[in-house]
């Protein structure tokens, strides 16, 4: 069977738009896989759309796995960057778990303690800061945070070095 007919029997089965999805999860998929081994050395973990309803991302812990707003499917740069964003999150999990640095007890504190809303927490500024590195670096692509007064955070959080330190 060729790939013409395995789309065309997908779109018979589930419909063009699962099929648009699935184009669209590919390359972001590829990217958390690619992020995952060469920067964070985990297992890559999966990256679904779904009704969400005000985030373009979360991190399900409990499943732990990316999941996007489903609203931003047509926003590579945004969903990309909620990617990361929840990917980082994940792996500040696992280093909460396997090490007791200062760093790592002051995330798993903000953990406990999570404001959804507060995103000056160190938690949220490194996951927006290692985002904004990672597409920078590796993707070539420029995302600012939309308030500025948090993006000068994330730019003196990047140029502290703080992303690399476990102080």
């Amino acid at each position: 069977m060729n790939n013409k007919n395995i789309k065309e029997e997908f779109i018979n089965a589930f419909g063009e738009e699962k099929w648009n999805e699935l184009e669209i999860l590919k390359p972001l998929q590829d990217a958390v896989d690619l992020v995952c081994k060469e920067y964070l050395g985990i297992e890559p973990i999966p990256v679904v759309f779904e009704a969400l309803s005000e985030d373009v991302a979360r991190y399900d812990f409990k499943l732990q796995a990316i999941i996007l707003n489903n609203k931003y499917k047509d926003d590579y740069l945004e969903v990309l960057d909620g990617c990361l964003h929840e990917l980082e999150h994940h792996w500040q999990r696992i280093y909460i778990a396997n090490n007791d640095t200062p760093k790592a007890r002051r995330w798993k504190k903000e953990f406990e303690n999570y404001d959804k809303y507060n995103q000056t927490q160190e938690i949220e500024i490194d996951a927006c800061a290692f985002s904004q590195v990672i597409l920078s670096c590796e993707f070539g692509l420029t995302y600012k945070h939309p308030n500025n007064y948090i993006q000068v955070l994330i730019d003196d959080y990047i140029r502290s070095r703080k992303i690399l330190l476990d102080d």
